[in-house]
């Protein structure tokens, strides 16, 4: 099971807040919607980490299908955004 050190999550959401606004920033409490495991959990106990979920669906586009769904699929513009958000949790974590 995953299980997110607080310490981190809180730090990480308030610095993602802070730079991209909250509104941005949705925070998920509980059990994965579609039931299933990541083996990121195996890491969880041997280093203090955060998992998160970023969006790909595009309303717009027609784009909403879930991940591991037979007609998934993700707006790729997403890709920028995510690479970003977490290069500037690096540059945060190190400038700390």
């Amino acid at each position: 099971m995953i299980s997110n050190n607080e310490r981190l999550v809180n730090e990480s959401l308030k610095q993602i807040s802070s730079i991209y606004g909250e509104d941005r920033v949705l925070r998920l409490h509980g059990v994965v919607a579609d039931g299933r495991s990541d083996d990121f959990a195996y890491f969880q106990p041997k280093v203090p980490s955060v998992y998160f979920f970023m969006g790909g669906s595009n309303y717009e586009k027609g784009i909403i299908a879930q991940t591991h769904s037979p007609n998934f699929n993700v707006d790729e513009s997403c890709i920028k955004t995510g690479v970003n958000l977490f290069s500037s949790l690096i540059v945060e974590r190190l400038n700390q």
